[in-house]
């Protein structure tokens, strides 16, 4: 387009050469000397136009003429205008800032959210960034910032009163009644072995040998000793100690409830004295030890560190689980008229901001980008976004020319 327009005004003008020297060798024809004029017109107005359009980027036919390749020589001065303009007028910071109030930006970013949640580049997105989240997270400061809440927690911890909870809190869920029954399940169960009979048999026997005694009473344990066998001794023994057991298992036997009440007492007699105090709170320092917090959180970490990233890329994880979410939390959200507001207020602010301290870099660029090209680059670059409209002007130049070189020879020959 561009050489065809070039090419157009070279004809235009050549036209107009041509046909003022064809009409010269007529000069005593008048039609044709009124022609002539319009010609004549035309090929100045063409020339004046050539030689103004030439100008403006070179020296017309290699001549220095003055004021003229108007650019080159006026380059810096050109290029600081045109930054003016675009970063004081076109691009002015207020200009920017009215055009991004037209702009619900908040509504804008949610609804392009929203679009998205449930689409394949949507369910990528929230994998990538939950996936770098995870992986940004600074997981190595947070096991010694576990651990010293932790030990300030144990710390804090006032091991007397906790047992003495826990002593009250078993007492009143009857723990100690089962630990009872547990006892006397062990008993029950021991003195019904066979071994244990022959036991409780063969001391009694050793016993009632043992019982120093003389006259009628001797005589007597004689015979109860050779009628009982050490058999017999234990399991008499036992039944004794059985029907013994299943008394103290029922609730009401004033037995147990003496024994329940002499642990209560004896349990909260130790815990109220100040070395059983200090060896719990002794116990609680060398738990902290013990349980090797360091190592363990790491590792406890570690291992939920993994298994995010696993659930992450998982295929329910941005459909089932984080697309639900983001939809309710944006459903709210846009319910929230104030919210909204408030939101849109802090981002233009924000914008404001950016575009106040940044402003100055528009024109900055602009002229960076400029001074990249050399003045030859930088005609050619301009004769081809502008040079077809420059052309034009020689065309009209040379067309208006004749039209106004045709009015001014009829004036001519009105007032001849």
């Amino acid at each position: 387009m561009k050489r065809n327009t070039r090419h157009m005004a070279t004809i235009s003008l050549a036209v107009m050469a041509a046909g003022f020297l064809i009409t010269i060798p007529f000069d005593s024809i008048a039609w044709v000397r009124f022609i002539r004029s319009g010609f004549e017109a035309g090929l100045v107005g063409g020339l004046a136009d050539w030689f103004a359009v030439t100008a403006l980027f070179r020296h017309p036919l290699g001549i220095p003429i003055p004021h003229t390749a108007i650019l080159p020589n006026n380059r810096e001065k050109v290029t600081k205008a045109l930054v003016s303009t675009v970063q004081n007028d076109l691009l002015s910071k207020q200009s920017i800032r009215d055009k991004m109030k037209q702009f619900a930006i908040v509504a804008r970013m949610l609804d392009g959210v929203e679009a998205r949640l449930r689409t394949e580049e949507g369910a990528r997105a929230i994998t990538g960034i939950s996936d770098f989240a995870v992986r940004s997270f600074p997981w190595e400061r947070l096991g010694p910032v576990l651990e010293r809440e932790i030990g300030k927690r144990l710390e804090e911890v006032d091991t007397a009163a906790l047992v003495s909870g826990l002593v009250e809190y078993g007492f009143a869920k009857n723990w100690d009644g089962k630990a009872f029954d547990f006892v006397l399940d062990f008993a029950e169960d021991y003195i019904n072995r066979e071994s244990t009979i022959r036991q409780l048999g063969t001391m009694a026997a050793e016993g009632i040998s043992r019982i120093q005694t003389s006259g009628l009473m001797s005589f007597a344990l004689n015979a109860f000793a050779g009628f009982m066998s050490e058999e017999r001794l234990g399991e008499t023994i036992r039944q004794l100690l059985q029907a013994q057991i299943s008394e103290l298992r029922k609730e009401t036997n004033p037995t147990r409830a003496g024994l329940a009440e002499t642990v209560r007492v004896k349990l909260e007699s130790v815990l109220s004295k100040p070395e059983t105090k200090q060896a719990l709170e002794q116990w609680k320092r060398d738990l902290v030890d013990r349980l090797n917090l360091s190592d363990n959180l790491n590792a406890f970490l570690l291992q939920t560190r993994e298994r995010l990233l696993a659930y992450i890329h998982t295929e329910t994880y941005p459909t089932e689980v984080i697309a639900p979410v983001l939809e309710q939390a944006i459903a709210r959200l846009r319910e929230d008229e104030a919210q909204i507001e408030r939101i849109e207020t802090f981002v233009q602010d924000r914008l404001a901001g950016w575009i106040e301290s940044n402003h100055h870099k528009i024109g900055t660029l602009i002229e960076e980008n400029i001074r990249k090209y050399d003045n030859e680059t930088l005609i050619a670059l301009l004769e081809d976004k502008i040079g077809s409209d420059l052309q034009w002007i020689r065309v009209n130049g040379a067309i208006c020319g004749f039209f106004i070189g045709l009015v001014l020879a009829g004036i001519h020959l009105l007032f001849a």
